[in-house]
């Protein structure tokens, strides 16, 4: 009886033991995805607005230059 009770608690350790490496496996996909998804999208959105008008194209240019009047820029 004791015997079984001490297999018992071996495999539900293991068991345990087993669980938390998934969990933290997929953990730690799940971060380094957001991360990484963070990262991109403050690249894409730094890109898009340090860029001079003259680089979104130039129709865009040519409308932020009529709108802001800034012709040197858009020129």
């Amino acid at each position: 009886m004791i015997a079984e009770a001490i297999d018992t608690v071996l495999t539900l350790g293991w068991a345990l033991l087993a669980w938390v490496a998934v969990l933290a496996a997929v953990g730690s996909i799940v971060i380094l995805a957001a991360i990484a998804t963070g990262a991109w999208t403050v690249r894409l959105v730094w890109r898009t607005v340090v860029r001079p008008s003259w680089a979104r194209g130039r129709i865009t240019a040519r409308r932020i230059a009529r709108a802001t009047r800034d012709y040197e820029e858009a020129a």
